[in-house]
């Protein structure tokens, strides 16, 4: 019996093809929007939590806050180290300059501290080649990947020589160069973070460092290791007392990245979900229109059996059928769509790459059908409510 109504309600759908048809392209737009910007998100979030999985987590970065008369000295970093909550403080100085090799010249970020923790810091960093700069040597340096691999066609190589220059004003308001040569000791292997570029960053020992930019005893900031990530909330909160810093944890930026994801993911899947809305409008439409074209059909039915609940499964096999087919055309055209925006709009953007939720997928194929469903209810059951013999009667 319920096949009979599934090949009536099927059979019904396709005398109206186009209005039909046009009804379902509602249904299948509005869910492949929203697979298309579930997918982008989903990628994007993943693509954030891979990055931020690089630090460790048990990582606190202090930076000189901007207009602040407080200075990070060594005393700073003494002190810091003998909280119990603390494994080890890593002072930094960090800095753009410009690299002349060969030729040619390029902006780069500079940073001078302790090489030997770097790997603590950024978890999984490697060397490819060479090795890291020790804390005595003053004309060391080494290159984040895209650094070595970004003067053409030879790669800057260990033993080669490279000059960093680097321009400042005193405070006599005279501008002055500094511009020094150095060695390549290493370079570092792909870490492809996005979040901290490390792959273009030149680093060197924190005494050459201070040399170049004239820093004498300041840092620009420090990263604090903790003895473990549940206390980081706790050293965060008392430098804050103590100090007048700038303070960011892994987790924080984490936090605030995901919050304008969501944002952003949230309105546009808001507008997507208003497109299925008015493919539900469309639905009502269709079998309303649908309804009042079979009145005749619909008195003959009833002359010969039908009972009311009959004629309301029949035009509600129908909406199921709008619902079904435009939800699981929708999902593979979302796929196809996530896609396409990436490869036609963010080829280049390396955050935005499609992920798709199984769970996501199912839950908008209901939704889309139960909206479906839901708007065929009023015209299926004013069809069921018509008068045999007012029906039979009508032109």
């Amino acid at each position: 019996m319920r096949m009979e109504f599934v090949k009536l309600a099927f059979e019904a759908l396709k005398e109206r093809k186009i209005r039909s048809g046009l009804t379902i392209l509602m249904v299948l737009i509005g869910s492949a929007l929203l697979i298309a910007i579930d997918g982008l998100s989903n990628g994007t979030q993943k693509f954030i939590d891979d990055e931020f999985k690089k630090f460790g987590t048990n990582l606190v970065v202090v930076t000189q806050r901007g207009g602040s008369n407080f200075e990070i000295k060594d005393w700073f970093v003494d002190e810091i180290k003998k909280w119990d909550e603390v494994l080890d403080v890593v002072p930094f100085i960090q800095q753009v300059a410009t690299l002349y090799y060969r030729g040619k010249t390029r902006s780069v970020m500079v940073e001078g501290l302790d090489q030997s923790k770097l790997p603590l810091i950024f978890i999984g960093l490697e060397i490819e080649k060479g090795s890291f700069v020790s804390q005595s040597d003053r004309v060391g340096v080494l290159l984040g990947n895209q650094i070595a691999y970004s003067f053409g066609d030879e790669p800057i190589n260990v033993g080669q020589t490279i000059q960093l220059y680097y321009s400042y004003v005193e405070e006599s308001g005279k501008q002055e160069t500094n511009k020094k040569s150095f060695v390549v000791r290493g370079v570092l292997s792909y870490f492809g973070s996005f979040a901290v570029p490390i792959d273009q960053v030149v680093f060197l020992s924190l005494e050459a460092a201070k040399e170049l930019f004239n820093k004498k005893d300041k840092y620009d900031g420090v990263f604090i290791l903790t003895v473990s990530d549940k206390y980081n909330d706790i050293v965060v909160e008392r430098i804050r007392e103590k100090y007048d810093v700038d303070i960011l944890t892994p987790q924080s930026i984490k936090k605030s990245v995901d919050n304008i994801v969501r944002t952003i993911s949230f309105f546009i899947s808001s507008i997507s979900f208003v497109s299925l809305l008015v493919a539900s409008i469309g639905i009502i439409t269709t079998l309303y229109t649908s309804m009042l074209e079979r009145i005749r059909e619909i008195g003959i039915l009833k002359a010969i059996g039908f009972k009311n609940y009959h004629v309301l499964k029949l035009f509600l096999y129908e909406a199921a059928l709008i619902g079904i087919t435009g939800a699981s055309l929708g999902l593979v055209s979302g796929v196809a769509l996530a896609n396409l925006l990436k490869e036609i709009f963010f080829k280049d953007v390396p955050f935005l790459k499609p992920f798709f939720s199984i769970n996501v997928m199912i839950n908008t194929w209901i939704i889309a059908v139960g909206l479906s469903i839901l708007s065929g209810l009023y015209p299926s059951w004013r069809a069921s409510r018509l008068d045999p013999v007012v029906a039979l009667k009508y032109e």
